[in-house]
């Protein structure tokens, strides 16, 4: 009797264990890229939750420095999907093969360029009535050295406002740094503006900087996005739409309660598990607020899937203007703009049956 318990007992655990393994051999392994920025937090909540294995699938979070760093490694196959910016869209779409098939957050107040209270640049306010609050004149900004980082959403908005003020870029001088590099050298007095995106805005303005200029202001509409390989997210269109359920998931969560204790805490914990920067309650609450996340309903009413939804023409917009600025050869924006980036078929495949 003791004997046949003893071997019932065993067959158990090991169809207990063979299970297990056999729950774990389902997951598939996603590989996905991002920067050290608010967008990223969707999935590292995701994973915390465990929201991906729900789906089937483990998304694996790779740190890149910058869009186009993360493009470089695309053809590496270091990545199938992730979120970037429009330097990364542009740099991706022109180059390499990739779809935008989400966009995620609005970047009206995320990034900006700052000058020292004693500068110059603020005595004009509105030089260009058609942007009535960028501040700046031709004489006061033409020789100026600015921080920034390149073919980002920081060189995106200097760009446009150089052509604000009837400038060029070859009117000033452009230092291209990581965007922690900038507030370090910012700060012992090195350029004479300063573009970053948040939380280093956040750093700016508790030194005292003034922001001479936002996306907004400067009416450079951008977005942050998800991308993906091609080839791979048209070869796997299912896990590319539990990808977006995940991830918008994680969007709804933080709509319904995003300034709930438990939400801010874990996004302090991602920004210094994950971005390596420690962050207050207080400048957590204000990074989650200057990054409102779309729902999945809006972002399939910005990505319609055709060369006529706003999202396709913001990124024509961007690359246009690169472009003009010699960033990019008029070949290359042609590819661009024929290149079938934006598409909603993801989406609408996640848009299928209501999140949680």
């Amino acid at each position: 009797m003791r004997r046949f318990m003893a071997l019932a007992l065993c067959a158990v655990c090991i169809l207990a264990w063979s299970g297990a393994a056999f729950a774990q051999q389902k997951l598939v392994k996603v590989p996905t890229c991002w920067m050290d920025s608010s967008e990223a937090f969707n999935i590292w909540y995701a994973k915390e939750k465990g929201w991906d294995k729900e789906e089937g699938m483990d998304i694996e979070m790779l740190l890149f420095g910058s869009g186009p760093a993360q493009m470089e490694a695309l053809p590496a196959k270091q990545w199938v999907m992730g979120g970037t910016g429009v330097g990364g869209v542009l740099i991706g779409g022109m180059r390499y093969d990739i779809s935008l098939i989400a966009p995620v957050i609005d970047e009206s107040e995320v990034n900006a360029f700052y000058v020292r209270a004693d500068s110059p640049i603020l005595k004009t306010k509105g030089f260009n009535p058609a942007y009535p609050d960028v501040y700046g004149s031709p004489d006061a900004v033409k020789g100026k050295t600015i921080l920034l980082t390149s073919q980002t959403t920081s060189h995106y908005i200097v760009g446009k406002w150089l052509e604000i003020l009837g400038l060029k870029e070859g009117d000033v001088k452009i230092t291209n740094m990581e965007q922690s590099s900038i507030v370090a050298a910012f700060e012992k007095g090195i350029g004479d503006a300063a573009s970053v995106w948040a939380p280093f805005t956040f750093t700016c303005e508790s030194r005292g900087w003034v922001k001479a200029g936002s996306t907004g202001t400067t009416k450079a509409n951008t977005a942050t996005v998800l991308v993906g390989d091609k080839k791979w997210c048209n070869e796997h269109p299912e896990l590319t739409a539990k990808f977006l359920r995940v991830y918008f998931r994680a969007s709804k969560a933080m709509r319904v309660a995003a300034n709930a204790d438990e939400i801010v805490k874990a996004y302090q914990k991602f920004m210094s598990d994950f971005c390596g920067t420690k962050m207050s309650v207080t400048d957590a609450k204000n990074d989650l607020a200057v990054h409102p996340r779309w729902t999945l309903d809006e972002a399939l009413k910005l990505n319609s899937g055709s060369n006529s939804s706003d999202m396709a023409k913001w990124q024509v917009e961007a690359a246009t203007f690169f472009t003009k600025m010699g960033r990019f050869s008029p070949a290359e924006l042609e590819k661009f703009k024929k290149a079938d980036l934006v598409t909603d078929k993801f989406l609408k495949i996640a848009a299928e049956k209501p999140l949680q």
